[in-house]
């Protein structure tokens, strides 16, 4: 009698049913290398949203940043227990090139802040969109799962801080 390759898993053999997904993944390169884009663009995410918290006058922009700041913390999470199984640590730090959109938008304050926070949004998302909805055709199940429920949260965002830009823009516009 032939053994199934599933025969040597038991309910809690965590281990076995990785390395059987990673048997079963047909390009597991792919499925890094959007994990790793994805959790240096979610810790951009959390600290923008904190200089954000830290940095802008504007109630409804700030409320915002919180919510961007508890989605990407929570989507992180599950991007780290994802790649666990594979074997994979995540960045922990930002690299060179965020760090320092981090700090350009750190030295600006006020309207000019807000501006540049929500542009930078509405660029990222743009490119994150992209990124997430070709990773949810990936042959990786765990990371086309993670991919749509990113894509239903990167969308939800955009229509958020597309409102967000034209209130703030429409709220100048009137003081002036």
């Amino acid at each position: 009698m032939a053994l199934s390759p599933y025969d040597d898993i038991d309910a809690g053999s965590g281990g076995a049913v990785c390395r059987l997904k990673r048997e079963a993944m047909k390009d597991p390169a792919t499925s890094i290398e959007f994990a790793a884009t994805a959790a240096q663009d979610g810790m951009v995410e959390v600290a923008l949203a904190g200089l954000a918290l830290r940095k802008s006058g504007d109630n409804e922009l700030r409320q915002f940043a919180q919510k961007m700041a508890e989605d990407y913390a929570q989507s992180n999470g599950g991007l780290d227990s994802i790649v666990k199984c594979e074997g994979l640590i995540l960045p922990t730090e930002l690299d060179a090139k965020h760090s320092a959109l981090i700090n350009r938008l750190n030295a600006k304050s006020g309207k000019a802040f807000e501006k540049a926070y929500l542009s930078h949004i509405a660029e990222k998302h743009s490119e994150a969109l992209a990124l997430f909805k070709a990773a949810s055709m990936s042959d990786d199940a765990d990371i086309a799962a993670f991919a749509r429920r990113g894509l239903s949260m990167l969308q939800e965002h955009q229509l958020l801080a597309d409102t967000l830009r034209t209130t703030i823009v429409t709220r100048v516009a009137n003081t002036h």
